[in-house]
């Protein structure tokens, strides 16, 4: 149980490297760890210094080995870190992340329009309002996949189609696809109104996304403490490494998709007033959520990660101020 904890801790403490990343680095200490053990043994124990003298040829290729494994282990360990730093510094990539930030000026001015004017520059449709219990199976079904690698949100179909179904008879606009521009479904928006005493178990880090249910949710007509900006997904052919071209417009897509799909569901309690929060996993959300201008609380959520919080008018005056 315990080696179990350790194993996951480590894993944790490399949750931002790529999972490639964190299986060498995994094994490398292992054999760090190993081969530091058995020398140790060797120096403390004076069994294992006679048993060295007598073995000759053997005892000498199994400290070889140690100290071979001992010096490569190390050799990665120290490279590694400067490989990375490297390879993520690099003028093309660097050029490249530029170009893609100019190309969401598109996407602020999108969201621009909606957040000062009320008005669409991009098709309603692209957002589709999931309406009845078939829609809502296949829903959960994506919804399942979107996530079927998140650290702490994956979960079982039959689970999230329970409790989807529970919140959607609460608040039906909760759950949308968010469609291609050939009317394809690429990814999904969750928003859910939350009652009162559902908003300070979330804020108190009381509640798990995967326990949301009818009872915090607000209904058409009830108080509703915040607007909970529960999730966004995107199929993954759709992903930037996904297979299909075109990844930086699917990204502008689901985004201010789901940016309509919040302004719709605010719009049925106070937009004004009514305050939007988040948990936050990626560290790429979390740097989005930073340049949009979302405040980053001291409560984390019940799910362990930092909850953020915005207003419409503050979201309003951020994007004015983004160049």
């Amino acid at each position: 149980m315990k080696s179990g904890h350790v194993f996951r801790g480590l894993n944790g403490a490399l949750k931002g490297f790529s999972r490639i990343e964190r299986w060498v680095w995994i094994g490398v200490l292992v054999a760090l760890v190993i081969s530091t053990l058995i020398r140790a043994a060797a120096a403390l124990s004076p069994s294992l210094g006679t048993w060295a003298q007598e073995a000759g040829h053997t005892s000498a290729l199994v400290f070889n080995t140690v100290g071979l494994a001992q010096a490569v282990t190390l050799s990665i360990v120290v490279a590694m870190p400067l490989l990375r730093y490297m390879l993520t510094r690099n003028p093309a990539g660097e050029l490249a992340k530029a170009l893609q930030t100019n190309r969401q000026s598109y996407l602020l001015e999108d969201l621009r329009r909606l957040t000062e004017h009320g008005e669409l520059r991009f098709p309603a449709e692209e957002l589709q309002i999931v309406s009845d219990n078939e829609a809502l199976k296949e829903f959960s079904r994506i919804n399942t996949e979107c996530f079927e690698e998140s650290a702490n949100y994956s979960g079982d179909y039959v689970d999230k189609l329970l409790r989807n179904t529970s919140i959607q008879e609460r608040y039906p606009k909760s759950f949308a696809y968010v469609l291609d521009e050939a009317g394809q479904r690429m990814g999904i928006s969750m928003v859910i109104p939350m009652n009162p005493t559902g908003t300070l178990l979330y804020k108190k880090g009381a509640l798990s996304d995967h326990d949301v249910m009818d009872i915090a949710v607000a209904s058409m007509g009830e108080p509703c403490g915040c607007i909970l900006l529960f999730a966004i997904g995107m199929l993954t052919d759709y992903r930037p490494d996904g297979g299909k071209s075109g990844g930086t417009q699917a990204i502008r897509t689901l985004i201010r998709s789901h940016v309509q799909h919040i302004w719709r569901v605010a719009s049925d309690f106070d937009l004004e007033t009514v305050p939007f929060i988040m948990q936050v996993e990626r560290p790429s959300i979390v740097r989005m959520a930073r340049m949009f201008g979302f405040r980053k609380l001291d409560q984390y959520g019940a799910d362990g990660d930092p909850l953020f919080e915005i207003t419409w008018p503050e979201l309003r005056e951020k994007l004015k101020s983004i160049s």
